[in-house]
């Protein structure tokens, strides 16, 4: 989906639209219907994208200011360079030859590499234009690639020549009362239109000469005056000739674009609203409210027919046919974190939740969401597929478990509590009739009946929060983790609730079954790997994995990386196939796969070389379990402690202290939660 920040591009062709996700580029085949995202990434979060006339060449800049050339069509990069300063706009000359880059309150041109040699210095500077007096924000060429228009944040436009003209100097646009977000030329270039961000529009066309002002109706004497040729834009005396302000009541201008062949402006508002222009009679064609955040970027593409929009606080990608008023794509990523995933069992869907209380089902062909589920009113914690039937389920902490039917696209099932508890953690057996829910705050497991929703059983035994959830491949175990540092197996069909706990001396954090159901692996909060005998009921073998795993450290952290609690420890496991290799991933950027009867690591992949790590961090239960879970040990032990004390006293102190106790017990867990 469209990325936190950068712009969006369209094709030359316009078939496809360009977007950043993250470090990254992603590119939506609005025909095909398909979406693919480039191996290469940038070291930071992309801040702009440009893609040359021929859509030979992508230039993409992160938010550091570090470009990377690459080949479109192949998706290799050609070679790395840096700006030095963060860029706000990138632009390539309609020609090709030349691109133009925002250098503080200056603007680099550069010469163009040649897509096809492996040069050593590809970027060659042509020349530097100064002039504003603070950061440039955009750059539009002329049609002949002789000119450009640069806008500023010192609320004035400017029109340079690319190269030299004797006698001319940088034409100044100044008149607007706040920030010019962006100027255009029309398509015959005689005029120009500068838009600033409290909403006003000015069109800027030839002054008239003295000898015609003195006679208004004298149009051939006119006519004559004006400049001609090549040059004409320089030799132009510009002035404003008319004023017009879109006058939306307590907004401000976000983002713009115009398309001189059909002298169409579109512009996105802060509050959410699109508004579509004809220039330059000023005449509102369409408005409309895609959200209620503001619209940080819109292109339109080449043939004029579809406009595509970015919202970035809500990880929005829509694109908008505006003559038949219909959507040709509208996606959007979770508003907050993402929790969890689960691949279904054909492995062609990916259900994810998150802290919005959204769950989106995608397609792992397309790439596309194509149903989003919006009934939980608190953060999603876990979503787990069926094995058979086309059927998703979630748990979440407003207490509710949800089943859904992927075919009819509703919820058809609530489960619940007899008392209202959060959460954390959810299973589902191989035939898809039973689902279990662990707790974080009553440190139960609760077990429905799919068929009917009622409340089958309520194991009971831990000490803390259930962590984590699994059925054996069989369906008659239930294996379940906790924070207070045992796994529990319970056979859910029999009728003895007698279990003998696996203790590890560490806060578990994820179980996952091997595929003959004869072995459990364990990750626990010291970063250790524990495999379990589910028949002879004991340990086997143990991997230690905190270095495997460890990843570095945020640019804010003030500890080091080898310092950090955070990012050593294994969140989640999965078997392969066979059994043979076992594959984990945490809260960092490295997954690692073992040799489940060796113990010795096979491979360790790194899924982000994201430096800002805006991808690879999930925040809420998923993250935050881990750093408090000890904390939590601590504070039971404390309490255990405390409640030992309490039997010392006399009956009477012994009620009040106890009644406190509770109730420091009911805020502990509530701020907790």
């Amino acid at each position: 989906m469209y990325s936190r920040q950068g712009n969006i591009v369209f094709t030359p062709d316009g078939s496809s639209v360009l977007s950043p996700v993250g470090n990254r580029v992603s590119v939506f085949d609005l025909v095909n219907n398909k979406s693919r995202t480039f191996p290469f990434e940038n070291r930071h979060n992309v801040s702009a994208i440009a893609l040359s006339p021929d859509a030979n060449i992508l230039v993409s800049v992160d938010e550091e200011g570090r470009a990377l050339l690459v080949n479109f069509k192949r998706g290799t990069t050609l070679h790395h360079f840096n700006f030095k300063k963060p860029v706000e706009d990138i632009q390539f000359s309609p020609d090709g030859k030349y691109i133009a880059v925002t250098h503080g309150p200056h603007v680099q041109v550069w010469k163009t590499p040649n897509h096809l040699l492996r040069e050593f210095a590809p970027f060659i500077l042509h020349r530097t234009y100064t002039g504003h007096h603070d950061d440039v924000l955009s750059i539009r060429w002329s049609a002949d690639s002789r000119f450009f228009l640069t806008t500023s944040r010192d609320m004035t436009a400017r029109l340079y020549t690319l190269d030299p003209l004797e006698g001319y100097r940088p034409k100044t646009f100044a008149g607007h009362k706040d920030i010019i977000l962006r100027a255009y030329f029309s398509s015959d270039h005689k005029s120009i239109y500068t838009v600033s961000r409290d909403g006003a529009v000015f069109e800027w066309c030839q002054k008239p000469s003295e000898r015609s002002a003195e006679d208004d109706s004298d149009e051939e004497m006119l006519s004559e005056n004006e400049p001609k040729g090549p040059d004409a834009i320089a030799l132009t005396r510009w002035g404003i000739a008319k004023r017009h302000y879109f006058n939306q009541a307590h907004t401000k201008v976000t983002s713009c674009t115009f398309h001189p062949p059909s002298n169409l402006l579109v512009v996105g508002f802060s509050s959410g609203v699109f508004g579509l222009w004809e220039l330059p009679d000023f005449v509102n064609i369409h408005t409309l409210s895609i959200s209620q955040e503001r619209i940080s970027s819109c292109a339109i593409s080449p043939s004029g027919e579809w406009l595509a929009f970015g919202a970035k606080k809500l990880g929005q990608l829509l694109v908008w046919e505006w003559q038949s008023e219909s959507y040709v794509l509208k996606q959007q990523g979770h508003y907050f974190d993402m929790n969890t995933l689960s691949y279904s069992a054909d492995g062609q869907k990916v259900a994810t939740g998150g802290d919005d209380g959204k769950v989106k089902v995608w397609n792992t062909t397309s790439g596309f969401c194509f149903v989003t589920f919006s009934d939980h009113t608190a953060a999603v914690s876990t979503v787990e597929f069926a094995k058979q039937g086309q059927v998703l389920f979630s748990a979440s902490l407003d207490g509710t478990v949800r089943g859904y039917d992927l075919i009819r696209y509703r919820n058809f099932r609530t489960f619940t509590s007899p008392t209202p508890v959060q959460f954390s953690a959810l299973a589902v057996d191989p035939s898809g009739e039973v689902v279990a829910a662990g707790s974080t705050d009553s440190f139960e497991v609760f077990m429905w009946s799919v068929q009917t929703g009622k409340l089958l059983d309520v194991l009971t035994g831990h000490e803390a929060p259930i962590s984590c959830l699994a059925f054996s491949p069989t369906g008659n175990i239930l294996v379940s983790g906790s924070w207070d540092e045992s796994v529990r197996l319970w056979s859910v069909f029999g009728r003895s609730r007698q279990v003998d706990p696996f203790m590890l001396g560490s806060e578990v954090l994820a179980v996952a079954f091997r595929p003959d159901g004869r072995e459990i692996a364990v990750s626990t909060l010291s970063g250790q790997i524990a495999f379990w005998d589910t028949e002879k009921y004991k340990q086997t073998s143990l991997i230690e994995g905190r270095k495997d795993v460890s990843g570095g450290r945020k640019q804010d952290d003030r500890v080091t990386a080898a310092n950090s609690a955070s990012g050593k420890a294994f969140n989640s496991l999965a078997y392969t196939a066979d059994g043979s290799c076992l594959i984990g991933g945490g809260k960092s950027k490295y997954v690692v796969i073992y040799d489940a009867r060796e113990g010795v690591m096979v491979k360790k992949f790194q899924i982000s070389e994201n430096l800002a790590l805006l991808l690879a961090h999930g925040r809420y239960l998923r993250e935050r379990s881990t750093e408090f879970a000890s904390v939590f040990r601590a504070l039971q032990r404390g309490i255990s402690d405390f409640q030992t004390a309490i039997a010392k006293t006399s009956d009477e102190n012994t009620s009040t202290l106890a009644y406190l106790v509770d109730q420091g017990k009911l805020r502990g867990e509530a701020r907790r939660s």
